[in-house]
């Protein structure tokens, strides 16, 4: 009886987090109290004013307003509630795709995915994308951050930025990690025995790595993905910087706001930034003003940053005239040079019954309530997993050096062969089969796309363009992470779960065959970045400063900066930016400049000859 109850207030509870428009705006109550509200807000200028409120967003508001001195503004277009349950618990990210959490964005007719449209999970609420990833803490290899050509931003200057932040709970090499910051590195307090077993095949065919981040040797082999939690819990952005900064007198957050455009003057300066309030049928906007020599900090991600740039007036001169915006800085750049990881997938059904995690999670066709209680009492077992947190990074025929494929494993068949279905369908799924999948990610993909407006009104979604499978080369990773995936999961080794191919399917056996497969199966692997890029040549948006072109008083902060993708998931990679940004952006003798860190240097050499 008890147990019964427990499963309808679990259920319960994410009901009433969805009652909300599919927006994830609630209807607001009572306008005049809203609206004051906000003209208190805007009544006093600011020395920053972050848009954005995602993962580098909480860290800037906790950075910039420590001391006390410096009055900070977050404008976040999402919810609030990032202490949710179903965010706090790792596997709670099968609850929250497609969801209110989620902005739900699509590309539009992706040419090397035969036009189909590609859906993009990105977080709507404080903490971002970190509240609905799924927490791999990767940086890339050194060589990826020499390869970026950006003074100041090479391996040896970003590493101590990276350090500077993390907290390692397992005891690793303190050349590349440290204790005591707020962003916690763990493994997950679980392990199915089907990635036990994974990680015996895969170790004995592609060599074993017990530490992905460890710059001293080639990120090549298999083994336990670090993740970002602590204690058994998520570790989102929100709850790792803005929690504890949240109550500061000189810290003001907004959830609920969307930006418009930020202001300028005749001298192109930023001085005040214009938002209105989500389920505010009026538009009334509101202005909130710069203090002298303030800043405006873009950490909207690769598609809100770009976005409020061109409304904003900076952009390509050419796109934003049809749209009748004022141009301010003619910036082709801006929304360029979008990338991210595509991924296919190959997917096992084992006869072993009872053995994966999603049946697991299930009993008599609903949610089995003990993993959850041993997750909530302990914080231990299957619900500290998001499922793919073991795997492999390998360099397949078309790698440039290092590892251009990446697999997640996962101890579940996928409920379809779009991998993203697994995590959109299975909370509407009774009962589950029982399998294993391989999660194929071009990890070093060289493909590009772009993000333009659709309207000057910063409501209506930009078109995508993400471009994938524009570069051949990204399909003959995929292509070869397909045959490696099924090498694995055809493996004799597997015993008694060995299981039947179910995606591809034995119908797909030829290249062109498996190439199609991919083109209709395509989906994200959620790294969506470089729409601002960071460089020094004609196509930067942005300075090694973080400063954009043509206009003052406005950087950006976040992963759309990132000039070229990193071999590994791109949470982490955010926080060294961010971290790195905030400590120059309150003491410019810090602002990036070429390294002279000898230790770094030596491993980035050493990695080079590894390679």
């Amino acid at each position: 009886m008890k147990l019964s109850i427990f499963a309808a207030v679990l259920s319960s509870t994410f009901m009433v987090a969805s009652a909300t428009t599919m927006t994830g705006a609630k209807p607001l109550k009572s306008l005049p109290k809203a609206h004051a509200k906000e003209l208190k807000v805007v009544a006093e200028p600011y020395d920053y004013i972050i848009a954005g409120g995602g993962l580098a967003g909480c860290l800037l508001a906790n950075r910039l307003s420590a001391d006390g001195t410096k009055k900070v503004l977050l404008l976040e277009a999402g919810r609030s509630d990032y202490d949710n349950l179903f965010i706090r618990m790792p596997a709670g990210i099968l609850k929250l795709f497609r969801s209110v959490y989620d902005w739900q964005f699509e590309s539009s007719g992706e040419k090397g995915c035969n036009g189909r449209n590609i859906f993009l999970q990105r977080g709507k609420v404080l903490g971002g994308s970190s509240c609905t990833n799924v927490m791999l803490h990767h940086r890339g290899t050194a060589k990826d951050y020499d390869d970026w050509c950006v003074p100041g931003w090479a391996a040896a200057d970003v590493l101590p930025w990276f350090k500077a932040s993390e907290d390692d709970t397992i005891g690793l090499s303190s050349d590349f990690h440290s204790r005591g910051g707020e962003w916690t590195l763990s493994q997950v307090r679980y392990q199915n025995p089907l990635s036990k077993t994974f990680l015996d095949i895969g170790s004995k065919i592609l060599g074993a790595n017990d530490d992905f981040n460890n710059w001293s040797r080639p990120q090549d082999g298999v083994g336990r993905f670090h993740v970002s939690q602590h204690n058994g819990e998520r570790q989102s952005g929100a709850a790792a910087f803005l929690s504890p900064a949240k109550h500061r007198k000189n810290l003001t957050v907004r959830t609920g706001v969307m930006v418009r455009r930020i202001n300028f003057d005749d001298s192109k300066t930023a001085n005040s930034v214009t938002y209105d309030l989500l389920g505010d049928d009026t538009c009334t906007q509101f202005t909130a003003a710069l203090k002298e020599e303030g800043e405006v900090l873009l950490a909207a991600g690769a598609i809100g940053s770009p976005q409020i740039l061109m409304v904003s007036g900076v952009g390509d001169a050419s796109h934003l005239e049809k749209h009748s915006i004022p141009v301010v800085a003619d910036v082709p750049s801006v929304g360029e040079n979008f990338q991210d990881h595509p991924a296919a997938i190959v997917s096992f059904r084992t006869p072993v019954k009872g053995v994966s995690v999603t049946s697991k999670l299930r009993i008599f066709g609903l949610t089995n309530p003990f993993p959850v209680l041993k997750w909530l009492f302990f914080k231990t077992g299957m619900m500290t997993s998001s499922g793919c947190d073991h795997g492999a990074f390998v360099q397949t025929a078309a790698a440039q050096g290092q590892p251009d494929l990446q697999i997640r494993f996962l101890a579940a068949k996928s409920l379809g062969p779009d991998g993203m279905t697994t995590f959109t369908q299975f909370r509407n799924s009774r009962r589950v089969e029982d399998g294993y999948t391989f999660q194929t990610i071009a990890s070093r993909a060289r493909s590009k796309g772009c993000l333009r407006l659709a309207s000057s009104n910063s409501h209506v979604r930009p078109i995508i363009d993400v471009g994938y499978l524009s570069d051949s080369a990204d399909i003959v990773t995929l292509r070869e992470g397909v045959k490696l995936g099924r090498l694995l999961g055809n493996s004799d080794e597997w015993g008694e779960y060995k299981g039947e191919e179910i995606y591809p399917g034995p119908t797909v056996q030829t290249d062109d065959e498996i190439d199609e497969y991919i083109r209709q199966t395509l989906h994200t692997a959620n790294a969506l970045i470089g729409t601002c890029k960071m460089g020094t040549g004609d196509d930067a948006v942005v300075g090694p400063d973080l400063c954009v072109k043509g206009v003052n008083g406005v950087r950006v902060v976040d992963a759309s900066i990132i000039p070229v993708i990193p071999g590994g998931q791109t949470g982490t990679p955010v926080v060294m930016i961010a971290e790195r940004a905030a400590a120059f952006i309150l003491d410019p003798s810090l602002a990036p400049q070429a390294a002279t860190i000898e230790v770094a240097a030596e491993v980035s050499e050493a990695e080079a000859v590894a390679v």
